[in-house]
């Protein structure tokens, strides 16, 4: 009877620790990265969650896919209209004006290289412990057509897997400005992800393409909701989730609130579109002086489930800590 009550009492207290600390306990997955030519893959439990794609033929860097921890497919699009320039997940900029320049444009349209591009510099795999990928890159803002070098940036991006269900990419973003220059208000700006159109809420005002399967969600940390809830409010973070595959995944960012122009407002978009951007809802441009130095940070959380199952909340608090 002493054997069987000691087993019983370990039992309990295994499935007590399971439910109060879920996921984040010790259901941590594998996740490796690999290098290519134009690409670092990231992978977890042997398949591609997502690839930094630098290659130079891109208006900028960025990561696609990035693949939900269920569905097998990614919960963001690239080269999908309307507006194909959004490019999954990603950062950029548009209306940076200087002395020769009238509007660098790091954002579009993807192939006019010419107007201003990011290029990568040096991608390269830091950590690859199989816990976590820590992966680097310096990156110059350059509009090509005047040779005109607007930023130096480098960009280091943390890679892990809590859970067989959420995936977190840690974004850190430090810009050294290169000459004197403002930033026009823009909605093409900053930090953005686009989602695929069945994660989106689904937007038919402007017709069939703009997102029919919708069956989408915003939410963010206020309790708003969709595109009219959600536009142009400050919030800690954003959440955008909807059927992916025969599963609900989706995606959200955090914004630190060490980040430069803290809060940003959110440009959020029912046809899959979300954004912190510190530099759409200005009323004049933004100046910066050579020599300058920026910080932006950002978690990015992709999950199974909605906002609630997944914890958003608390892997907000998570990122404070």
């Amino acid at each position: 009877m002493i054997k069987i009550f000691k087993l019983t009492t370990i039992l309990f207290s295994v499935i007590w620790l399971i439910s109060a600390y879920g996921c984040k306990s010790d259901t941590s997955q594998t996740v490796d990265a690999v290098a290519e030519d134009d690409r670092i893959t990231v992978r977890v439990n042997g398949e591609e969650f997502t690839s930094y794609l630098f290659g130079s033929e891109h208006k900028y860097p960025f990561f696609y896919p990035v693949v939900g921890p269920h569905s097998g497919r990614s919960v963001t699009t690239w080269d999908q209209e309307p507006y194909p320039h959004h490019s999954s997940l990603y950062i950029s900029l548009d209306w940076v004006i200087s002395e020769n320049v009238d509007r660098g444009n790091y954002w579009q349209p993807r192939h006019e290289l010419e107007t201003g591009q990011v290029f990568s510099r040096n991608a390269r795999i830091l950590e690859n412990d199989g816990n976590r990928v820590v992966l680097q890159d310096d990156t110059e803002w350059i509009v090509p057509e005047t040779g005109t070098h607007h930023f130096n940036e480098r960009r280091t991006a943390t890679i892990w897997a809590p859970s067989p269900t959420v995936r977190i990419m840690d974004f850190d973003f430090e810009f050294e400005v290169m000459k004197d220059l403002s930033i026009r208000p823009t909605g093409h700006a900053f930090f953005s992800a686009r989602m695929r159109p069945e994660t989106a809420v689904g937007c038919m005002d402007h017709g069939p393409e703009w997102a029919p399967l919708g069956t989408g969600t915003i939410v963010d940390s206020e309790g708003n909701r969709d595109e009219d809830g959600t536009r142009e409010k400050y919030s800690e973070w954003a959440a955008y989730y909807g059927e992916n595959n025969g599963a609900v995944e989706g995606l959200a960012i955090i914004q630190h609130p060490s980040n430069d122009y803290y809060p940003a407002q959110w440009v959020s978009r029912d046809y899959g579109f979300i954004s912190p951007s510190s530099f759409t809802f200005n009323e004049e441009p933004v100046p910066m002086n050579a020599g300058q130095n920026l910080s932006f940070k950002y978690r990015v959380v992709v999950f199974a489930g909605d906002h609630q199952e997944a914890d958003i909340a608390g892997w907000y608090d998570d990122y404070m800590e």
